[in-house]
C-alpha cells in the first residue's frame, strides 16, 4: 500500500510539472503575441516558432549572370572606296560648259563704234536673255554735194541725224547671226540752192515749164525734211556682248522706212509774180517725187564692239 502510495506521489508531482510547465509557456507567449515590435525578438529566441515563417529574410542576391556566348565574326563589309585626291589650287576641277560660260560672262554691257550709210558713230549693247540683246545709238554725217533735178542744180548740205533703238534676236545663242528690229529717230534733212543756168548771156532759172531771169526769182532754196520716226528691220552679225567676249566684230544690214519726204521751195519773187508761184509749185511737186525713193533708207555698217 505504501508502494502504491509513493507512485502516486510521483504521477502527482509529474502532472504538477507538466501543468506548470504549460501555464509558463503561455504566460510568456501572449504577452509576444499581443506586441507585433516584439516579434523580431521571438524569431531569435525561438526561430522555430510559426509566426516566424512569415518575417523576411535579407534581401537574396540575383544569381550572377549566366556568361555571354562568344562574339560570333562580323560579316565582311563592303571595301570603303578610297577618299578622293584634294585638287590643288594649281589645278582646278573641270567645269560643265555651262557653269564655265558663267564664269567667262563678262558685264553683259558693250559700246562699239561704226561706219556706215547712216554715218559715223556709237551704240551701247545690253544682254537681256543669252539670245536677246538691246541697244540704242547715235549716227551722224554731214556732207555738201550737187544734186540736179529738172534741169535745175541745187549745191545741197546733207546732214544725216539718226538714234536707233534695235532689238537683236538671235536664233542660236551660240551663232552670231541675228535679226534686228526696232525704230529710229529721224533727223535726216537736206537744204539746197538752186544754181542758176545761162539763157543768151542771161542768168536764169528753168522753173517748171518756163524761164525765170535769175533777178526776177531771186534766190532758189530749197529743203527737205523726212517724218520723225522711221521703222526698221534688218540682219546683222556679231554678238557684242557673248559670254566671255571682250573684242568684237559687228555688221549691220538691213532698211530704214523713212517715207516720203517734205520738200519746201521757195523764191523771193513768187511773192509778186503769180506765174512764177504756181511754176514754183509745180517745181515743188516734181523735186518731192524725185527724193521719194529716199523712203527705204538704206543701212549698211561695221563697226568694233568691246564688252565690259
Amino acid at each position: 500500500m505504501a508502494h502504491n502510495f509513493g507512485l502516486s506521489i510521483k504521477i502527482f508531482y509529474g502532472v504538477v510539472g507538466i501543468l506548470t510547465t504549460m501555464a509558463i509557456d503561455a504566460s510568456l507567449s501572449q504577452p509576444l503575441q499581443a506586441q507585433d515590435t516584439d516579434l523580431e525578438t521571438l524569431c531569435r529566441l525561438f526561430p522555430l516558432n510559426s509566426r516566424c515563417q512569415q518575417v523576411p529574410g535579407p534581401t537574396p542576391v540575383p544569381p550572377a549572370p549566366a556568361p555571354l556566348p562568344p562574339t560570333q565574326p562580323l560579316p565582311p563589309t563592303q571595301p570603303v572606296p578610297p577618299v578622293p585626291r584634294p585638287v590643288p589650287p594649281s589645278e582646278p576641277a573641270p567645269l560643265p560648259p555651262r557653269t564655265l560660260r558663267l564664269l567667262e560672262e563678262r558685264s553683259g554691257i558693250a559700246v562699239s563704234g561704226h561706219v556706215g550709210t547712216p554715218g559715223i558713230g556709237v551704240q551701247v549693247t545690253g544682254r537681256i536673255f543669252p539670245n536677246l540683246n538691246a541697244r540704242i545709238g547715235f549716227s551722224g554725217l554731214s556732207f555738201n554735194s550737187n544734186f540736179t533735178e529738172s534741169d535745175i542744180e541745187y549745191d545741197t548740205d546733207v546732214d544725216l541725224r539718226t538714234i536707233p533703238a534695235f532689238v537683236d534676236y538671235f536664233p542660236n545663242e551660240d551663232s552670231g547671226f541675228r535679226i534686228t528690229g526696232g525704230l529710229v529717230y529721224n533727223g535726216n534733212q537736206a537744204s539746197g540752192v538752186g544754181q542758176t543756168s545761162t539763157t543768151n548771156g542771161i542768168p536764169s532759172y528753168q522753173i517748171g515749164n518756163t524761164t525765170f531771169a535769175a533777178a526776177e526769182v531771186g534766190t532758189l532754196q530749197a529743203e527737205v525734211d523726212f517724218p520723225d520716226f522711221a521703222p526698221y528691220i534688218g540682219v546683222g552679225w556679231g554678238n557684242p556682248v557673248a559670254f566671255g567676249k571682250r573684242w568684237g566684230f559687228f555688221m549691220d544690214l538691213g532698211v530704214m522706212f523713212q517715207r516720203s519726204p517734205d520738200v519746201t521751195l521757195t523764191a523771193p519773187g513768187a511773192a509778186s509774180n503769180p506765174a512764177l508761184a504756181s511754176e514754183l509749185e509745180r517745181e515743188r511737186e516734181d523735186l518731192e517725187d524725185s527724193l521719194n525713193r529716199f523712203r527705204f533708207y538704206p543701212v549698211l555698217q561695221v563697226g568694233v564692239t568691246y564688252q565690259f
